[in-house]
């Protein structure tokens, strides 16, 4: 987990700008997790390791802007989404989702949400925990 979400995000990222950042329309978007923006009983890895993930395209979002770059970094950061994750996390052909979560997006309502965040002038696409409502945002961290 450390190794995808920081050590390939990091240098897959920073290939993928320096071939890119002076190509109009260029757009690298790095997929974090509403746990990259909060803390999650039982995942304090998994939150850490997004928290990178969240921070870095943040701050590189902020870089692109600040050297008047024309590639745009963003962040996007789902809550529970109903995929093979949960089964292939826990390792069982049983995980139920209606079971483990009270709610959760559809692999279909997530790639929509990504289809607002590419099509839109913000850096995060972040889904609200409270009503699993879905928000574009500039950059969350301060900087």
């Amino acid at each position: 987990m450390i190794h995808l979400n920081i050590e390939a995000l990091t240098i897959l990222s920073t290939l993928y700008v320096r071939d890119y950042q002076d190509t109009e329309g260029s757009q690298l978007i790095n997929i974090s997790s509403r746990g990259g923006y909060m803390l999650v009983n039982n995942a304090v890895s998994y939150c850490a390791a997004k928290f990178y993930v969240s921070a870095f395209t943040e701050g590189l979002a902020l870089e692109m802007k600040n050297q008047h770059r024309k590639l745009r970094a963003k962040v996007l950061a789902p809550a529970a989404t109903k995929t093979e994750f949960g089964r292939v996390a826990t390792d069982s052909s049983q995980y139920d989702y209606d079971r483990e979560f009270k709610q959760y997006h559809t692999a279909q309502e997530m790639a929509d949400f990504l289809i607002q965040l590419y099509k839109s002038d913000e850096v995060v696409g972040l889904v609200d925990v409270t009503d699993f409502s879905f928000h574009l945002s500039a950059p969350l961290f301060k900087h």
